[in-house]
């Protein structure tokens, strides 16, 4: 692989571990390459950051050599043996650091110029710690000896001191034009790992005493969260402070009566629907078409009842949202299979069906793939949807759309990543209505947002809510 080929410090030699070395392991890679983490490791703040960063990159590498090895890592990463790696990783670098700083002082207190300082040009970096042109390894194991592996830093202090300059310097060229760089927003991939190193800056700028204290038990929701989700390798929304009545994984770091507790704490109250509209649902939910060809057309209003907007609105809605999907029901090839693309549903199912209810409202709904959310770009998460919920005028965000062209199941990929994506969402429209209402905490707990996911012809409907505490509550 060419100098100008490379995207990011190290990538020649993951490439050539993954596609050489016979048992791959993020451990092996690790412990192989010691001396070159230490070299990366003056682009991170702290090792959970790093072990994020190389964790991602050896994945997304291993992934486009066609290997599978997520569960591996995963399980790698659970192990004690990280956070020593890492700490140990950091501590070399501090030694490197001090050197420098030593002899910074002494060149200026002396008043002359350092060759150190001077000399080195990002040209010439490469030339000396010889980063972007590594030759080929060989990872045969009896030529590779934990003494070779593990090389310590045996040159002069001024060895070490240019050294440690130029792979700065090299790195800054490397991360300068790495696309896939950690902090590259519009890489969501990428963000994800940042959402992740952040998490502890975020758990520990929260007021304890404002943290959700729960009464059947005493523990504190907040905390609980933060326990478990610290040392997850992955971003859930848990991160966020999120919690879903259908999340198993949350629901097992409660009891039963902690969890049955926070589903129930302050409950907005659903608005009760009218009796005849869901008399005429029922009416319409018959399987025989002929039948329904002579339902559909007969007046859906009691007789001699002039239609009025006000009142008849939610029955005409009924009506008309039958009538749309009767069209599709007469074309007698008309079937949901897998060639048809997402914007098929889309515009010939979702937005006829969803749209015509909200017709009497002041939401106005805006379709479009990639659409971005303000409240998310306000808040520098560059999320983007399908479909947002806005009040007419002020144009707030209330909720949000994700689709997909194909349901696969409540553990498929592209599920679980729409209900991520979504989920935070409409925590960011949450924490813009907050502000809008100056903080008013009678005002916060009875505000909700709306999101709808919906994947071929399967369609979920979640509502969000800040009940007590930092904690979202998705139902």
């Amino acid at each position: 692989m060419s100098t100008s080929e490379l995207k990011y410090f190290g990538q020649d030699i993951l490439i050539a571990y993954l596609k050489e070395r016979k048992s791959k392991s993020y451990r092996g890679f690790l412990n192989l390459h010691y001396d070159d983490m230490i070299t990366s490791s003056s682009s991170f703040s702290d090792w959970k950051n790093m072990d994020n960063y190389w964790a991602f990159k050896f994945l997304r590498e291993a992934e486009s050599l066609g290997l599978d090895l997520k569960k591996k890592v995963k399980s790698e990463r659970s192990e004690k043996w990280v956070k020593i790696y890492w700490e140990g990783i950091f501590k070399e670098h501090k030694k490197v650091n001090v050197i420098l700083q030593i002899l910074a002082l002494l060149t200026m207190s002396i008043g002359i110029s350092s060759p150190v300082f001077n000399t080195f040009s990002p040209a010439s970096t490469s030339e000396v710690h010889n980063l972007r042109k590594r030759k080929t390894i060989d990872y045969n194991e009896n030529q590779m000896t934990r003494k070779n592996i593990r090389r310590q830093f045996i040159q002069s202090a001024d060895d070490k001191v240019i050294q440690s300059i130029q792979s700065k310097a090299d790195q800054s060229t490397l991360y300068a034009n790495d696309e896939e760089f950690i902090y590259n927003n519009e890489n969501e991939n990428e963000q994800e790992i940042d959402n992740l190193t952040n998490f502890d800056l975020i758990y520990h700028s929260l007021d304890p005493a404002k943290m959700w204290t729960l009464k059947s038990s005493g523990r504190i929701v907040e905390k609980v969260i933060y326990k478990y989700a610290q040392n997850l390798p992955y971003e859930s929304c848990l991160h966020s402070f999120i919690i879903n009545d259908v999340d198993k994984e949350a629901e097992s770091l409660f009891q039963k009566e902690e969890w049955e507790e926070i589903f129930s704490f302050n409950l907005q109250k659903v608005p009760k629907i009218d009796k005849s509209l869901t008399d005429l649902m029922k009416k319409y939910s018959i399987t025989d078409l002929s039948s329904f060809q002579k339902i559909i057309f007969e007046p859906f209003l009691p007789a001699n009842t002039l239609y009025s907007n006000k009142e008849h609105f939610d029955l005409n809605y009924i009506h008309l949202a039958y009538s749309i999907i009767h069209t599709l029901w007469e074309n007698e090839d008309f079937t949901l299979d897998l060639s048809r693309l997402e914007e098929w549903y889309q515009y010939n199912i979702w937005s006829p069906l969803i749209d015509s209810a909200f017709h009497n409202s002041k939401i106005n709904l805006v379709w479009g793939e990639g659409i971005k959310c303000t409240a998310s770009n306000d808040r520098k998460n560059n999320k983007s949807c399908d479909g947002i919920f806005r009040l007419k005028g002020d144009r707030l965000e209330i909720g949000g759309i994700e689709a997909g062209r194909k349901w696969e199941g409540k553990n498929g990929r592209k599920y679980l990543q729409d209900c991520l994506k979504l989920s935070k969402m409409l925590r960011d429209m949450l924490v813009q209505l907050v502000k809008e209402c100056n903080g008013d905490e009678q005002i916060i707990r009875k505000l909700q947002t709306v999101g709808m996911l919906h994947n071929a012809n399967q369609f979920q409907l979640l509502t969000m809510d800040i009940p007590n505490g930092y904690i979202c509550r998705i139902k």
